[in-house]
């Protein structure tokens, strides 16, 4: 009887060894699915008759292990932005399903959004992920800090889209770097202020306010509505003087677009800043002076004082536009403006003039910065002797937008993309790692939980740490090696045939006994 018993536990067990081997071909076009590894292991063995040598008889084979094989599938092209994959083994995506509020973890990243606009698994659970903090992200971009990853808020909840606009942004900095042409001649200057000659020519109720200039560059920039508007940045050269070169330079916008209190209705109406920049023999920006208006007459240059300057050392200006709507004046915007020059001890020089007036026709009072405290940019504005042209121009403002499109980063961060051309970090996937990930409980639908011998959950971002990064427009495909399963599938098959012969001979044994009784 043992012996048939012996040869059914080999029936038995090789039976679900070809289960476990259909299963993992059945699902070899399954997304992210991970192959099952089954086991052996032999049954307690008997004492051979009464001998006390140790000789034991086995009593047949049984399942040891099934264990999911944790290796990364082939990761393939998807043409959807939503489909993901997980580069290496380290990582899991975490899902919710909203009906029993059970998680689940998975390696298929086939998501998308529903009419809700919640990132969705194939199987109807929500993505997790954590919100992007707004306001820390607004808050480095005001103090120039550069952040080392996207700033969250809360603990990991569903990804939501709830808002498919983007809020308009004011402009608070704008950068205009030009090559001024230093064959350029010297025009007909004011013989009081020869530094502010274009300044002082300037009438805003004339149709063209600035009546001559050697180089104009312009720059679209943002009110506060997210409303477009033109600045201008004139540039005339007044002086070529013992090797250096000085140009006189004004920036400005449309005088019915201005609503300043100070120079909206005057002669000097969109004039934002004016300064003087002061150019080497080789062409090199080595200082700038920047005036804006303190409150007073506009049309007089000693009422053009020095102009604050940022933290990194740049000059700033106040606008004040007026209202597309209704023409009233919006609230006033500071702007800073880059040249290529900065100052590092953010401070003028103290021997230079403290308003446009007092310069007069002193070539030493442009100091602007201090000399010893200066620093140019990799692009910055110059004096070569070839024809005038703006090397680069850009500023942080922008209108309203309409979302177009989304896409993930290397990070787990879901970028939103947007009809004015802005880009938003929206949410920061979740990613799962297991101490023994080979021990997940399968579900079902991709679907995966912890048990026991798996441990518990730790929960962190892609590409840091232990966890892998992740992968957009890619699906991991199944990680079955069809030869090494067919090559089971034969094996498992010829055992069973083997066990099926064990039994018919034990049988064949009985049959032999009962007839000596006959």
């Amino acid at each position: 009887m043992s012996s048939i018993w012996t040869g059914v536990s080999g029936l038995l067990t090789y039976s679900q060894g070809i289960a476990t081997t259909g299963n993992n071909l059945a699902n070899v076009n399954t997304v992210g699915y991970k192959s099952s590894r089954m086991l052996f292991a032999d049954m307690i063995s008997t004492m051979a008759g009464g001998t006390s040598d140790g000789s034991q008889i086995g009593t047949g084979v049984q399942v040891g292990s099934i264990a999911l094989q944790t290796s990364v599938g082939s990761l393939q092209d998807a043409s959807n932005s939503t489909d993901l994959a997980i580069t290496g083994e380290r990582g899991y995506f975490i899902v919710k399903d909203a009906a029993n509020d059970k998680t689940y973890y998975t390696r298929a990243g086939d998501f998308n959004f529903d009419k809700n606009g919640s990132l969705m698994s194939a199987t109807g659970c929500n993505v997790q992920g954590w919100a992007v903090d707004q306001d820390a992200i607004l808050k480095a971009k005001r103090n120039n800090v550069i952040l080392s990853e996207v700033p969250t808020t809360g603990t990991v909840t569903d990804i939501t889209i709830k808002d498919f606009t983007i809020d308009p942004q004011a402009t608070g900095t704008m950068e205009v770097v030009t090559n001024l042409d230093s064959q350029s001649s010297v025009g007909e200057l004011d013989a009081t202020d020869p530094y502010f000659t274009m300044f002082k020519n300037y009438d805003a109720t004339n149709d063209t306010p600035v009546a001559d200039s050697d180089y104009q560059a312009t720059i679209k920039i943002y009110d506060s509505d997210g409303v477009a508007h033109t600045a201008t940045v004139y540039y005339s050269k007044t002086s070529d003087n013992s090797g250096k070169e000085y140009w006189e330079y004004m920036v400005t916008v449309p005088p019915e677009e201005d609503g300043s209190a100070t120079t909206s209705g005057t002669t000097k109406a969109g004039v934002l800043m004016v300064g003087t920049l002061t150019f080497s023999a080789q062409g090199v920006l080595e200082n700038q002076t920047a005036f804006t208006p303190n409150g007073s007459d506009p049309t007089s240059l000693s009422n053009w004082t020095q102009a604050s300057l940022t933290s990194s050392g740049v000059p700033e200006f106040s606008a004040t536009f007026k209202s597309a709507s209704n023409g009233s004046a919006l609230p006033s915007q500071t702007i800073a403006f880059k040249t290529g020059l900065s100052s590092t001890d953010g401070s003028w020089n103290s021997g230079s003039a403290a308003n446009a007036g007092a310069i007069g026709t002193q070539a030493s009072l442009n100091l602007g910065y201090n000399p010893s405290a200066t620093l140019n940019a990799v692009y910055c504005t110059t004096n070569y002797a070839t024809s005038s042209y703006t090397q680069t121009s850009q500023q942080d403002g922008y209108a309203k937008g309409e979302m177009t499109a989304t896409n993930v980063d290397e990070n787990g961060v879901l970028w939103g993309s947007f009809t004015n051309g802005q880009t938003k970090a929206l949410y920061v996937l979740a990613l799962a790692d297991f101490t023994n990930p080979t021990d997940l409980y399968r579900n079902g639908n991709n679907l995966l939980t912890p048990t026991t011998e798996s441990g518990k959950a730790s929960v962190g971002r892609a590409n840091s740490g232990v966890f892998d990064s992740i992968a957009g427009n890619t699906l991991e495909s199944s990680n079955v090696d069809m030869a090494s399963e067919m090559v089971n599938l034969i094996v498992n098959q010829r055992a069973f045939q083997a066990n099926s012969k064990v039994v018919t001979t034990a049988e064949s044994l009985m049959e032999t006994a009962l007839q000596i009784k006959k």
